[in-house]
Parts: structure tokens; C-alpha cells; sequence
């Protein structure tokens, strides 16, 4: 995630403790409904980005989740990183138990490294949340935990963000939930920016899609674990679209088709995720399509509360017969006047 960095000052930590009180409600009840997340434990764990065969719908567009008080997660809820500014990018990894895993981005720009991963656990399909610390750090900033099971393996992809070079993509594993990540190979060196990497096999092989927020990149390879990955032969796939063109959250495979959700930061960073069929990919082709649905993640109306003003991530997992999500959001009203980056967690229905 981009971040503005700046001086820590009383006025601007007095700036960030007024844009909490006015967008945060204490004690808020449940965004839509009740439910009882019957279903939660016949879930079967997904090996990598879901892979479905066309019988399961794709759904279209995500809502608050009936039974849950969003945010589930704030920055309040971090204990032990210090006096932290945000949580955001959050991916969850649900068990055939229905133990829910969320790993997330831990900010705080007075630390260094100023990001790393923390992780929470929920034993009742989200609802509530209990935050257990961070689970990997690095000399560099970390982000976007884009975390998969494959072959009785445990992986993330985060993204790693300095701001004087391109860093690279690096691939760690464990063999068990939720700690003990180790780096296992450096899939991509790039000599540019490449941010919010996600990975998922498509005809026989891995695909890597990587973005800057206006050029789209793509590389590939028959294994996993390798550092020989290739770049696509039309590297950037994608150039000059701003509205969809750096990832917002995990793809969706089915056995005919790819889904991928785009960060929209045409007006600002990440406004919004749309959501793109890729209907072509090979090594040498590339083509996708944005759905009519799409814009599939919008901020909620209105000028207070969490969600008001940004939601750029998505991770959806099919749960029983429903489909769930973690999102993140970022306030709208004062966000100029009292600062920029107050990202919250919540989770979402699919529908």
C-alpha cells in the first residue's frame, strides 16, 4: 500500500485522534441482519486463489456481512508494534475446522521496518476477532499478505516496498498456521515498480500479476518455487489504465475462467476495486474485460464512518454455500484536514 510519510508532531497525532473519534461509533451493532454462519465447518480448505468448477456462482458485487460490527479490526486492536496508524490488505485463510486466519499489514511510520504482517484468529465465521501479533517481518516494509495453501504447504507473497529502489517479490512457506514463514525463493528482481503481486495456475502453470496503478504485469512459470520465473513477452500487459491496473485483493479461478479484482486509482489511491475477466493468457497474449458489474467493492455512502471514503482490498472465500470476504477501508470526511490514511478491516457477503 502506498503511505504518506510525515513528521510525528502533537498537531498531527491531535489531527488523527479527532478523525477517530468522529468516524469510529463505539459499540455498533451489526451492519445488516443476524445469522448463525451455519455451514462454516463442511468448508474445505482452498489449496491456492479458489479454483471452482461453473456450478458455484461468481458473485457480483460485496456487502457488509449479515452478523457482523464492522471494523472487525482497527489499529486499536494491535499490541505489540507500538503506537500503530493503520491495519489494511487483509487475506484470511479459513480451515476445514472453521477456524478463520487473517493475516493484514501492521502500520506505523515511526517504526522501522515502518510495516509488517500481524494476524488475528475468529472462532465464529468473523464475527469476533482476537488479535495474537505479528507473524513476519523484514528489513523492508512489508504488505499484502497474499497467503494460499499448495501440496500440504502453506505460502504468502507479500509485497516488500522501498522507497529508494523496485524490491523484490519474494515467496515464503510453513508447514503450519500461523507462524514459522521462512523465504523459500525470489520469484520476480524487477527493475520497476511492481506492487500487490497475486499468483494462481491457469492451463498447466503459475501466473504472477503485479501492478503499479497504471501498467499491469505478468510473469509465469511451471514451478512454484523457482527463480527463473519469465516475464510475459508483451510486459506491461496493461498500460495507461489507472482505473484497473494494480491488484485489490485474490483472484477467483473457476475450471473456464479467471476473475481478477483492480485497484481504480484514476482519481485517487485505491478509490475502488473493478473487477476484470481475463479472457486471454498465454505466454505471448494477454487480453481482459471489466465485468458489467464492476465496480465490484465501492466505499459506503455517506461522509462518517469507516468505509466512507476508500475501499481498495478484496479476498473472497466460499464458505459452505455462501461467499465471504475481508475487506479494508479508509474514512471519508476530514480525511484532507486530519489525515489521509485511517484503514480499518471489516468482512463482507458476496452475492
Amino acid at each position: 500500500m502506498r503511505r504518506l510519510l510525515r513528521p510525528s508532531t502533537p498537531l498531527r497525532d491531535w489531527r488523527w485522534r479527532v478523525n477517530e473519534r468522529i468516524h469510529r461509533r463505539p459499540n455498533q451493532g451489526p451492519d445488516v441482519g443476524e445469522t448463525d454462519r451455519q455451514g462454516l465447518h463442511g468448508h474445505r480448505a482452498i489449496p491456492v486463489a479458489p479454483r471452482f468448477d461453473e456450478s458455484i456462482p461468481v458473485p457480483s458485487t460485496f456487502r457488509p456481512a449479515r452478523g457482523v460490527s464492522n471494523p472487525v479490526l482497527t489499529r486499536k486492536d494491535v499490541t505489540d508494534y507500538g503506537r500503530v496508524h493503520f491495519v489494511a490488505d487483509p487475506f484470511l485463510f479459513i480451515t476445514s475446522d472453521g477456524l478463520w486466519y487473517l493475516f493484514f499489514e501492521v502500520f506505523n511510520k515511526d517504526r522501522s521496518p515502518t510495516a509488517v504482517i500481524g494476524h488475528a484468529t475468529s472462532p465464529d465465521g468473523g464475527r469476533t476477532w482476537t488479535y495474537d501479533g505479528v507473524v513476519l517481518s523484514d528489513s523492508l516494509h512489508l504488505a499484502f499478505p497474499y497467503v494460499f495453501r499448495w501440496e500440504n504447504t502453506y505460502y504468502m507473497l507479500p509485497e516488500k516496498w522501498d522507497r529508494n529502489r523496485p524490491a523484490p517479490v519474494d515467496l515464503y512457506a510453513t508447514d503450519s498456521l500461523p507462524e514459522g514463514w521462512s523465504r523459500v525463493a525470489t520469484l520476480v528482481s524487477p527493475d520497476h515498480r511492481l506492487h500487490d503481486c497475486v499468483l494462481f495456475r491457469w492451463d498447466g502453470r503459475w501466473w504472477l500479476l503485479g501492478g503499479d496503478g497504471n501498467r499491469l504485469y505478468a510473469y509465469h512459470n511451471d514451478e512454484l518455487e523457482s527463480e527463473t520465473w519469465q516475464p510475459h513477452e508483451r510486459n506491461p500487459v496493461v498500460t495507461d489504465r489507472p482505473s484497473a491496473a494494480r491488484p485489490g485483493g485474490r483472484p477467483i479461478v473457476t475450471t473456464e475462467s479467471i476473475r481478477v479484482f483492480l485497484q481504480d486509482c484514476l482519481d485517487k489511491y485505491g478509490h475502488r476495486v473493478r473487477g476484470y475477466e481475463i479472457t486471454d493468457l498465454t505466454p505471448s497474449s494477454y487480453a481482459d474485460r471489466e465485468r458489467p458489474t464492476s465496480p465490484d467493492l465501492t466505499p459506503a455512502s455517506g461522509s462518517i464512518g469507516w468505509n466512507t471514503g476508500r475501499m481498495h482490498h478484496v479476498d473472497p472465500w466460499y464458505v459452505g454455500d455462501r461467499w465471504y470476504c475481508a475487506v479494508d477501508g479508509n474514512v471519508g470526511l476530514g480525511e484532507r484536514l486530519l489525515g489521509a490514511d485511517h484503514w480499518a478491516i471489516g468482512i463482507y457477503d458476496g452475492s
